[in-house]
């Protein structure tokens, strides 16, 4: 039972950083059940492993909901995350290999081509690759693990400021200089330029989130 639960977990992440599952979307034990073909034992399990890492919460009357971050909360995390972030950049100039970047070089050019067709969704994708392939050629498991972790709670939320006209061709500007910044072997200037990166998108949810309150 532990493995169907275990399963259960990784869809549901999976479903939550791609942004299928949004903050505050409900997860009804009956639906989950039919669509993934198991009782509600270890569907009970995996929404309880989650609530306990903080990805789900519970709700009188709602039952088990995504988690919704206060705006607090987020740029709590935004802070931690350009400090790591910037951490692995660094890192990555110092230890570049060919083979990682040709990889980031990959997720940059799929951040252009995204940003080009002006396809949200997909540039979601491609910045998490890019980024992704910064973090592994940082050569540091530990740094990687934690970023994961606090990806996993703010990835959802990379989304919006993608909607704001003009972000995406930022964006990518950003990546470009930060990239450079890595292949040139300037690790102060690649913390920095990614610290920046990072910041700049936290410093624009609480807007946005009042905004979609207000809506």
């Amino acid at each position: 039972m532990a493995r169907a639960s275990d399963k259960l977990i990784e869809q549901l992440k999976h479903e939550i950083f791609s942004g299928l599952l949004k903050p505050g979307d409900q997860l009804e034990e009956a639906d989950l059940a039919k669509r993934f073909g198991v009782s509600r034992t270890p569907i009970r399990e995996a929404i309880r492993s989650m609530v306990d890492t903080g990805l789900l919460e519970t709700r009188p009357r709602k039952g088990a909901i995504v988690r919704v971050l206060t705006a607090k909360e987020l740029s709590d995390l935004f802070e931690v995350a350009a400090e790591l972030e910037g951490m692995a950049a660094r890192l990555a100039s110092e230890n570049l290999t060919a083979s990682h970047r040709e990889t980031i070089q990959s997720g940059l050019q799929q951040c252009v081509d995204a940003a080009e067709a002006e396809d949200i969704p997909e540039y979601a994708k491609a910045n998490l690759a890019f980024h992704s392939a910064i973090h592994h050629a940082s050569g540091n498991e530990w740094l990687c693990n934690q970023l994961e972790q606090i990806q996993a709670r703010i990835n959802v939320y990379r989304l919006m400021p993608y909607k704001v006209v003009g972000r995406l061709e930022k964006s990518v500007e950003e990546h470009q200089a930060i990239a450079d910044a890595i292949f040139g072997k300037d690790g102060k200037s690649a913390d920095t330029l990614m610290r920046d990166h990072m910041m700049l998108q936290g410093a624009r949810l609480p807007s946005l989130l009042r905004a979609m309150e207000e809506f």
